[in-house]
């Protein structure tokens, strides 16, 4: 594993990220790693929201029409985040709360498709009011996505992690 980590950070992408002085290197990507998020997060905590009660003038399928602008979105956050990790593999593969949170990615991504799976079956009802199952798969997006944001952010604070889970 650790050559591969070693590999990792001394690719071109990891090094022009980690070391250029280029506005193009880490602030970039970091900002559209955030920019990714704030698509996934933002149209998913809209569309859980509408679930949860809110504008429900909204009918459920074209909440549906939303996801592919998720999926993108995700898709520019996984790059720039692999881009991240590669700048920092060691120290990133290394700190509890960065596992953390790619175990929590995981699971709200597959809490996202389980949603979508809830709103088709709820909008074939004909009503526009979701099933209570399809409120907790929203509300489980909403504080999964919310727990992601945290851990992303505590990656930046390995000492304050360390003395928690130390």
């Amino acid at each position: 594993m650790g050559d591969f980590i070693q590999w990792l950070e001394g690719t071109a992408i990891a090094t022009f990220v980690r070391e250029s002085p280029s506005i193009f290197a880490y602030t970039s990507v970091l900002s559209l790693h955030a920019m990714g998020l704030a698509v996934v997060v933002g149209v998913g905590a809209a569309i859980s929201l509408r679930l949860l009660g809110l504008a429900r003038g909204i009918p459920l399928a074209p909440l549906l029409k939303l996801y592919p602008l998720m999926w993108i979105g995700f898709t520019v956050n996984a790059l720039s985040g692999i881009a991240l990790l590669a700048a920092s593999a060691s120290t990133m593969l290394a700190s509890v709360i960065f596992l953390i949170k790619l175990a929590l990615i995981a699971v709200a991504l597959v809490n996202m498709e389980l949603l979508r799976h809830r709103i088709v079956v709820d909008a074939a009802t004909g009503t526009d009011v979701a099933a209570p199952q399809t409120r907790g798969f929203a509300i489980a997006a909403l504080v999964l996505w919310g727990a992601v944001i945290v851990a992303g952010r505590l990656t930046a604070y390995p000492n304050f992690v360390s003395s928690l889970f130390g």
